[in-house]
C-alpha cells in the first residue's frame, strides 16, 4: 500500500531557535516564517526547516566522533559554485570551520551556531555530473541534501522508500523527493548509537527529525509498523501527531494533515 504521506518539514533541535534560524535564513537566503509553533525557514523548493529548542537541555554533536559522545545523528549538505566564499560568509554569520577536515577543497565541513556540523560541496559542471549520475537529476536536485546516519544503508533506504515512495533512481544510497531534495543514508564508519526517546540526560539526542503529514493518521501508523517501524511508547501529541521509531532508532512524526 501507498501512503498518502507528504513530506511537512525537517525539525532541528537547538540551543537558541532564533539566533540558529536566523543563520540558515541569512546564509541561504531562504524566507524566516513561523510554522506549527515554531520559527522556521522556507527554502527555495519548497521544504520548511523547524527550529526547535527541546525541554531536555540541547546537547551539541561532537566532530569528529569520539566514542560515547553526542552524535550528530543528521547533517545537511549544501551545494554552491565557490566553496571558499561560501565558508567566508557562513564564518561571518556565526558558523565555525571544523578543525578536522577529510574532503579536500571540494568539500569542507562547517559547524552552525548549534555545532550541528554541515558541509558545503563544491557544484560539479554538467559533463562531470554527467559521468556519474544521469543528466536528468542535474537541474531537478535542491542545493541542499539531508544525510541520516544508520548502521545499515541498504536496511534504510528500504524503509524510507517504502514509506515515502520517492524515488530510488539517482543513486543507491539516496531517495530523492518531489520537490528535489536528496536525502542520503550513511554508513557509519564509527559505531552507530540510536538515538534516545524521549530524551534522557547524558544520553544520544535525536539532534533532527522529519516530520511527515497524512491524511488516515491511524491507517498510516499502522501501515508504517508493517514496513518496519516502532511506536514509541511515549506520545505527545494526542489526535494530531504520532511519533514514530524507524528501523534503527531516529524519531519521527506522523501528523495529522
Amino acid at each position: 500500500m501507498i501512503l498518502d504521506l507528504t513530506i511537512g518539514d525537517l525539525t532541528i533541535d537547538c540551543a537558541n531557535a532564533e539566533r540558529a534560524r536566523d543563520f540558515y535564513a541569512d546564509l541561504m537566503g531562504w524566507e524566516k516564517t513561523t510554522a506549527f509553533g515554531s520559527l522556521a525557514v522556507k527554502t527555495d523548493k519548497g521544504m520548511t526547516f523547524l527550529f526547535w529548542e527541546p525541554d531536555m537541555p540541547y546537547a551539541p554533536p561532537v566532530w569528529p566522533e569520539e566514542p560515547g559522545k553526542q552524535q550528530k545523528q543528521i547533517h545537511l549538505d549544501f551545494t554552491v559554485d565557490d566553496v571558499p566564499s561560501a565558508v567566508e560568509k557562513a564564518i561571518c554569520l556565526g558558523a565555525t570551520k571544523a578543525s578536522m577536515q577529510y574532503g579536500g577543497e571540494s568539500c569542507i565541513t562547517m559547524l552552525d551556531t548549534e555545532a550541528h556540523p554541515f558541509c558545503f560541496c563544491k557544484r560539479q559542471s554538467e559533463a562531470e555530473f554527467g559521468v556519474h549520475f544521469e543528466q536528468k537529476y542535474y537541474s531537478e536536485l535542491a542545493d541542499y541534501s539531508i544525510n541520516i546516519d544508520c548502521p545499515d544503508t541498504k536496511i534504510l533506504r528500504e524503509f524510507y522508500a517504502g514509506l515515502t515512495n520517492w524515488d530510488q533512481e539517482f543513486h543507491w544510497t539516496a531517495l530523492v523527493s518531489e520537490n528535489g531534495m536528496n536525502v542520503h543514508f550513511m554508513q557509519s564508519d564509527f559505531d552507530y548509537i540510536p538515538p534516545v526517546w524521549p530524551e534522557e540526560p547524558g544520553k544520544q539526542q535525536k539532534q533532527m527529525h522529519f516530520n511527515f503529514q497524512v491524511s488516515d493518521l491511524p491507517s498510516a501508523v499502522e501501515e508504517t509498523i508493517k514496513l518496519g517501524a516502532t511506536k514509541s511508547a511515549t506520545q505527545y501529541g494526542g489526535e494530531h501527531f504520532v511519533t514514530m521509531l524507524d528501523p534503527v532508532g531516529h524519531p519521527f512524526c506522523l501528523c495529522r494533515r
